[in-house]
């Protein structure tokens, strides 16, 4: 399995260095945003006396509370259980649908840049 090394920086945990890379575009830019916003996909529930807990996604960049319906996170790379949650996470946001960019690399992240800049 690949490890992707965390990254400390402005008294924030970066999950990767495409993340601090986006995070710093969105600064220069002046583009407000939410960071890491966390999203209950499917809450907890006892079943045979035992709790099973809640199910979240954390989405790395949020713009929905500044005016923008966008979500944004930024992957190198995508494990099978987080394909998962994502397509639960569009179910669950069926009604909002936010326009959901999950850039893989700099030049992608650059691109939604732009398109950000428009909205």
């Amino acid at each position: 399995m690949r490890q992707i090394k965390k990254q400390y920086k402005y008294g924030q945990k970066f999950d990767s260095k495409l993340e601090l890379f986006f995070y710093e575009l969105l600064k220069k830019e002046k583009i407000p945003f939410e960071f890491q916003v966390p999203y209950e996909l499917m809450p907890s529930f006892r079943y045979n006396k035992s709790t099973v807990r809640a199910m979240n996604l954390i989405v790395d960049f949020d713009f929905t509370s500044h005016g923008r319906n966008v979500i944004v996170d930024t992957k190198g790379y995508q494990r099978a259980d987080n394909k998962l949650k994502w397509k639960w996470f569009k179910y669950t946001m069926k009604n909002q649908q936010p326009l959901i960019f999950l850039p893989k690399s700099q030049k992608e992240c650059l691109e939604v840049i732009q398109i950000l800049k428009k909205l």
